[in-house]
Order: structure tokens, then C-alpha cells, then sequence
């Protein structure tokens, strides 16, 4: 059964007077885009995974390399929680579970961080401009669409660049000019994706359980 409490925030951290508690408020926004990013991931992983269809959409992309550096800027955060004076000197008085789920998390994203950091450029974490040539240069038969769909009751002036999606697998595909299988690398930042979304979600349950769940009422 969900339990809910509800509190006024300005109470809850304090008024933005403690190092720790404006931590866990950063904390907290990067594990909601987290979760998501991992549910969009997760909808998509069928169909691309398992089911081994051929091509990256883009989504695909965009998901998986938001997730990675969504879970970079997780790890900084929660690191520097963790040496924080208020965490220190409130660590002793802590559950060994959360303590334990604490210190897990930040010592997989630590022990990660450069194989992290590595799939994210690998997925085009940075759009960059020989990477974009090497794509165009190396077209084939591949066709692109563009769109112009300028509804009245929309908010954006309509253009739609699918043909992007195209040029974004081209891109990725120059990380991997020595032979490296593409499909295998996605599988393997699923996996530490998979795994360190599990770690920042057991960290943050301990970070909310240690230094929320009571400020929030009952």
C-alpha cells in the first residue's frame, strides 16, 4: 500500500539553510528525470534488445544518452552529500540499512564512472561536427524525410527533420570505426543503466527515509 505525506517544503529543507538537505533536493530532481528516462528506456528496450531490430531510433538515442547523463551528474551529487559536515556527523545515528545502501551506490557510480562517462560520448553525448561529417560522408541509399506541418493549434512551427534520426545512427557509427558492434555497446550501457538506476534508487530511498520521511509529517 503507497503511503503519502505531505509537508511545506520551505519547512522540510530548511529554507535552503543546510548544505545536506539542498543536496537531497538536487538529489531528488535528478532521480525523477532519472525514472523518467528509465521508463522510457524500458518501453523501448523489446523492440531494440530483445527483439534485435536493426537500426537505432532516435529516441533510442536520445533516452540512452540522457539517462547516462542523467546518472553522471547523480553520482557528483551524491558524492558531494556524502561529504557534506551534516551527513558526516549524522552517519553514525543512521540505520546500517541505509548506510549500506548509501555507501553502495556511491561506490558503483565511482568504480563506473569513467566506463559511465565513456558510453555516453560513445551515443553521442556531444553532437560534434567531425562526427556529423564522418555520417554525411559515409550516406549510402538511405532515405530521410522532412516535414512541414504547420497546424494552427500547435506550439511549434511545424518542421519535423526525421531525416535527423538517420544522420544521428551515421554519427554513432564514427565511435565505432574500428569494428565495434553497436548493438552490443547498447546492450552493455543497458546493463550498467539497468544497475546503477538501482543503486541511486536505493540510495534515495535511505537519503528520504534518513532526512525527509519525518519532516514531512504524517
Amino acid at each position: 500500500m503507497a503511503i503519502t505525506r505531505v509537508g511545506e517544503l520551505r519547512r522540510v529543507f530548511r529554507g535552503g539553510q543546510s548544505e545536506l538537505l539542498n543536496g537531497i533536493a538536487r538529489l531528488a530532481i535528478l532521480y525523477e528525470d532519472l525514472r523518467l528516462e528509465m521508463c522510457e528506456l524500458r518501453s523501448l528496450h523489446r523492440s531494440v534488445i530483445e527483439l534485435g531490430e536493426s537500426g537505432l531510433d532516435h529516441r533510442v538515442s536520445y533516452f540512452l544518452r540522457r539517462s547516462l547523463a542523467t546518472l553522471v551528474e547523480f553520482r557528483g551529487g551524491l558524492t558531494a552529500v556524502r561529504m557534506t559536515d551534516e551527513f558526516k556527523k549524522a552517519e553514525p545515528a543512521l540505520t546500517d540499512l541505509d548506510v549500506r545502501c548509501i555507501a553502495d551506490a556511491d561506490e558503483f557510480l565511482q568504480q563506473k564512472w569513467t566506463l559511465i562517462k565513456e558510453l555516453r560520448n560513445e551515443f553521442a553525448g556531444h553532437i560534434q561536427a567531425r562526427a556529423v561529417k564522418f555520417a554525411v560522408e559515409h550516406l549510402t541509399d538511405e532515405v530521410g524525410r522532412v516535414t512541414w506541418n504547420p497546424a494552427p493549434d500547435a506550439w511549434t512551427v511545424g518542421i519535423e527533420c526525421d531525416f535527423a534520426g538517420v544522420l544521428l545512427a551515421g554519427v554513432i557509427s564514427s565511435k565505432f570505426q574500428a569494428g565495434g558492434d553497436v548493438l552490443a555497446e547498447l546492450r552493455r550501457a543497458m546493463d550498467v543503466l539497468s544497475v546503477g538506476f538501482g543503486h541511486a534508487q536505493a540510495a534515495m530511498v535511505a537519503l528520504v527515509h534518513a532526512f525527509l520521511w519525518d519532516s514531512f509529517g504524517r
